[in-house]
């Protein structure tokens, strides 16, 4: 189980919610995952790297509410945290068939710039979560997909079945139309890592992508 998933669990137990797994030293992880948080700052203050994040959080979920956006950002914040898919923010965000409207596009660059509201939106999100101050809904995910997407594609032959819920693996975490993995097998995380994750939904915006990330 990931750091993220364990802080995301002793945060729960805190506010009453069910146990921490047993042995687990909710104080030990949680100056773990609070000192991997500070590691993040530089790069999550960057512009450059805010933008990235901003461009690609609305791509992903603009029609999925605040916290819908803060899953998808929490998402990249693992993924860095995790330091199995890069150590910086726009390796990440280029990862070959990870991000669908990245993939389409060209290179997030090439997605459509936020506007100083919606930028300003994601920024708030970066902020309090490096402050602290903002819970990761996702309850620590790397991963996420629409599952009603990916199984109407896999039906119609467009991606491999297996992608479903990443091998029928159980969300740790459902946001609206999205649900959030913490891959728990290594040959689920391989067949994540072999095929596509995101898998498209509309937005107000543009076609957004959705499935998980690896």
């Amino acid at each position: 189980m990931s750091l993220m998933t364990l802080a995301a669990l002793c945060a729960a137990a805190l506010g009453g919610g069910e146990p921490a797994p047993a042995g687990t030293d909710c104080s030990s992880v949680a100056r773990q995952y609070r000192s991997a948080i500070m590691a993040l700052a530089p790069a999550l203050t960057a512009p450059g790297n805010r933008d990235a994040i901003a461009r690609v959080a609305y791509a992903e979920a603009g029609n999925q509410g605040d916290t819908g956006l803060a899953g998808v950002v929490y998402s990249i914040v693992n993924r860095l945290i995790d330091g199995g898919f890069g150590g910086a923010v726009g390796t990440i965000l280029g990862a070959p068939g990870q991000f669908e409207p990245v993939t389409r596009a060209g290179g997030w660059q090439r997605l459509p710039a936020r506007s100083a509201v919606e930028q300003a939106h994601i920024d708030t999100i970066l902020n309090l979560a490096l402050d602290g101050r903002l819970p990761d809904p996702t309850n620590g995910a790397r991963y996420f997909q629409n599952p009603k997407v990916v199984a109407a594609r896999a039906l119609a032959g467009g991606v491999s079945p297996h992608l479903i819920n990443f091998g029928g693996q159980i969300p740790i975490a459902t946001i609206k139309d999205h649900a959030f993995f913490d891959v728990g097998s290594r040959a689920a995380a391989a067949r994540a890592s072999a095929d596509p994750l995101f898998v498209p939904v509309q937005t107000n915006h543009q076609p957004s992508g959705d499935a998980s990330v690896a």
